[in-house]
């Protein structure tokens, strides 16, 4: 669940398949007469949509902060077995449909274990950071190094049939951080007392094949529009929106009720415009 307070005593919910559906959102429009657009753009696609589908198995027990009284928050739900387990069949079910999609989906979850593998700089990571920002547990180490013992049987089975394999994986992974933290940032990240905040993500691949790189600052126009330089989308304007439970804090409530809270709450539809 991804949690974004909107005042003291309320909170945007969004859940992870609805972040993962923005950053498909991403993916789906990225690319112009500049920028390169994704190739395999289907399995790209697809592996933005399914990303974090094994939060359904978390969500559907709903971690509640009895603090507030209500869900937690992405960053604050407790870890569980049952996560790992839930990712690896995940993963398992992506890699069964489309094998390149399983495995960029694979790397993201990898990678976001041991800061995005260093690639990219942003408000969260440092660029060209190699370790973790805390030791992982041993029971996700043990998952990391099995999916990446996955990946490399994968990465040599594409270079077999295309020799520009790997350097294809490596910009698409690294353009698929891109699409997530864009993702955070409208869900939760880019917002402040103030409004939206200005950021920056980079450096970013421009093309495939290419070492050219570029940094994307976002630069907040108002609560609902941002521009974008430079621009990577393939239309003037890119409208974008998520949905999501919006609940008022109450110190108190028994986990039964702050899930009856959460199912009952009003739905709303946040709508931002991109532009050049």
């Amino acid at each position: 669940m991804i949690a974004r307070e909107l005042s003291e005593n309320r909170a945007l919910f969004v859940t992870q398949e609805g972040h993962a559906d923005l950053a498909a959102q991403f993916a789906a429009h990225w690319g112009n007469t500049r920028f390169a657009r994704l190739e395999p753009y289907d399995s790209m696609v697809f592996a933005a949509i399914y990303h974090d589908s094994q939060f359904r198995d978390v969500e559907a027990d709903l971690p509640i902060n009895l603090e507030k009284g209500w869900p937690h928050g992405h960053r604050t739900t407790p870890f569980s077995l049952k996560r790992l387990d839930a990712l690896q069949r995940n993963i398992d079910w992506i890699e069964a449909r489309d094998p390149f999609a399983g495995l960029i989906v694979s790397m993201h979850h990898t990678g976001l274990a041991q800061n995005r593998y260093g690639v990219v700089n942003s408000w969260q990571t440092v660029q060209g950071a190699s370790k973790p920002k805390r030791p992982m547990r041993p029971e996700l180490q043990e998952l990391v190094q099995k999916l990446e013992e996955r990946q490399r049987s994968l990465t040599r089975q594409f270079s077999e049939a295309n020799p520009d394999a790997e350097a294809r994986i490596k910009f698409n992974y690294h353009i698929f951080q891109v699409f997530d933290l864009l993702s955070l940032y409208f869900c939760c990240d880019g917002h402040g007392d103030g409004g939206m905040k200005e950021a920056t993500i980079g450096p970013i691949p421009l093309v495939y094949n290419s070492d050219e790189t570029f940094d994307l600052h976002i630069l907040p126009v108002s609560d609902d529009k941002v521009r974008f330089e430079p621009y990577p989308f393939d239309s003037d304007m890119l409208k974008i929106s998520i949905y999501g439970h919006v609940m008022d804090a109450a110190e108190g409530r028994s986990e039964e009720q702050s899930r009856a809270e959460f199912y009952s709450a009003e739905r709303e539809c946040f709508a931002w415009s991109i532009v050049q």
